[in-house]
């Protein structure tokens, strides 16, 4: 017989590489989104439970806090029952000890100290707060707060090598990422909550519970009343609404601090930037509006009700001169009227509160003054008709010589604004440098604008 033939083995065969999804940035966004909004709503069960227990600021300030430290609710749990704790008062078995205030060498009483100080000192006009600590950390250099820091927290082998100080600054247990987020809250609130953009006054503020798109409704005037029948029997009616969706925005911006600056005791960019974000946020804000109110060479937005722009000289909006004309009692008078004769969704006239707003640019201002300043007149019909209720306001960011007549945005808003609830204003956080020593100082921005309704304002094109 043959020998036995024996088949070669097959070859074995490697399945190929699964391939790598790629990365959707706008999921990982919105998920991170979906979770912060989550999160803040997760606090009000908690907080609706300790009021009653602790005044309505302490209840603010601990929310506030939460938000901005991204803490759980059973962490804000534990610090509303700290609160309370300590609002408590018990007679003591022994003579209690005086209090003598916060301890000198108390970490967080340093720290905000040195913040105040970065603070004075990188930003003229500001006011220090507090006890006045701040003064002893005036001419120190980074490093030296480095430094002070480190002893506080009871290291005892501090090294004075600002090489070795910058290396520590890093460290995830150390405290300067927190001083210079304590430094550019203060810059950055002294800068912005004095400023005034002249849009709040046109615009009604209207704030977000999330970064859903809200649905502003327009609701109509309560049903008329009618007599009441023989019987008691009071008749039901309907109120009627519109509306109109306005999305929150989230906006940003970061700097770095590294290593090298440190060791090079330099601050100043990021002092320079703590210190003018404040006011360039407040310019922001303005800016974003007037892009609204300027879109489609002063029409405004298209709003869904309609289908037309927010001004217009077709019946459906009826509150645009068809010719634009010059600025002056009688023409101020003409969008008055046609304010006037505008209607509810009901159908009857709409309240335009006790003063309106008269919007113009630099190109008309002079104009805009005489109108409505008040005039001493000797005779009726030299008086000033609109002196008292109609309010100038003069913005750089109207163009041409276009004029807006707005009735006071709480009695008949046109366009509105807001921010994320809990987190009124621009947010500063801090967090590493990926790949490198350092601490990015970022601000965060979550805010809104929109149009919701044409009947409580007029426009002119002007001449």
């Amino acid at each position: 017989t043959s020998p036995a033939q024996t088949t070669p083995p097959e070859p074995t065969r490697v399945a190929p590489a699964p391939a790598v999804p790629a990365i959707d940035l706008e999921a990982i966004r919105a998920k991170a989104e979906r979770a912060a909004a989550e999160r803040i709503a997760s606090y009000e069960p908690v907080l609706a439970a300790a009021r009653g227990l602790l005044a309505a600021d302490t209840l603010d300030a601990l929310r506030h806090a939460a938000i901005r430290e991204r803490v759980s609710p059973e962490v804000l749990r534990s610090r509303l029952w700290d609160a309370f704790t300590q609002t408590q008062t018990s007679r003591p078995t022994l003579p209690a000890r005086p209090e003598t205030g916060p301890s000198h060498d108390d970490p967080a009483q340093i720290l905000d100290a040195m913040a105040e100080a970065l603070a004075a000192r990188s930003m003229p006009g500001y006011q220090p707060q507090g006890s006045g600590r701040h003064a002893e950390f005036m001419g120190w250099r980074p490093s030296d707060m480095i430094g002070e820091l480190l002893r506080a927290r009871g290291e005892r082998s501090v090294p004075r090598n600002p090489t070795l100080l910058a290396e520590r600054a890093f460290h995830t247990t150390s405290d300067f990422p927190a001083l210079l987020s304590a430094a550019a809250n203060k810059m950055l609130l002294a800068a912005y909550q004095p400023a005034q953009p002249t849009y709040r006054q046109i615009f009604l503020r209207r704030d977000f519970r999330d970064f859903k798109p809200h649905r502003h409704l327009r609701i109509g005037d309560f049903p008329t009343l009618l007599p009441l029948a023989e019987n008691g029997e009071i008749q039901v009616g309907t109120m009627s609404e519109s509306q109109e969706i306005v999305l929150l925005q989230t906006f940003a911006r970061r700097i770095r601090v590294t290593r090298p600056m440190l060791v090079n005791d330099d601050l100043g960019a990021f002092t320079d930037f703590a210190a003018a974000i404040g006011r360039r946020v407040a310019e922001f804000e303005n800016a974003t509006a007037y892009n609204l109110l300027n879109s489609a060479n002063g029409d405004g937005p298209t709003l869904t009700t309609g289908s037309a722009p927010v001004f217009a000289t077709g019946a459906a909006r009826a509150n645009k001169a068809s010719t634009g004309t010059v600025l002056d009692t009688s023409t101020i008078g003409a969008g008055r009227t046609a304010i006037m004769k505008q209607r509810t969704l009901d159908g009857l006239p709409i309240s335009m509160g006790q003063t309106m707003r008269l919007l113009v640019g630099p190109n008309l201002e002079l104009a805009a003054r005489q109108a409505t300043v008040v005039v001493q007149a000797s005779e009726i019909g030299k008086a000033n008709v609109f002196a008292g209720f109609v309010q100038p306001v003069i913005e750089p960011l109207i163009q041409a010589s276009r004029w807006y007549l707005f009735s006071d945005p709480v009695a008949a808003p046109v366009y509105v604004y807001g921010y994320l609830n809990g987190a009124e204003g621009p947010q500063v956080t801090t967090g590493p440098v990926q790949g490198a020593d350092g601490v990015e100082v970022s601000v965060i921005f979550d805010f809104g604008v929109g149009a919701i309704d044409w009947r409580g304002a007029w426009f002119n094109p002007g001449t």
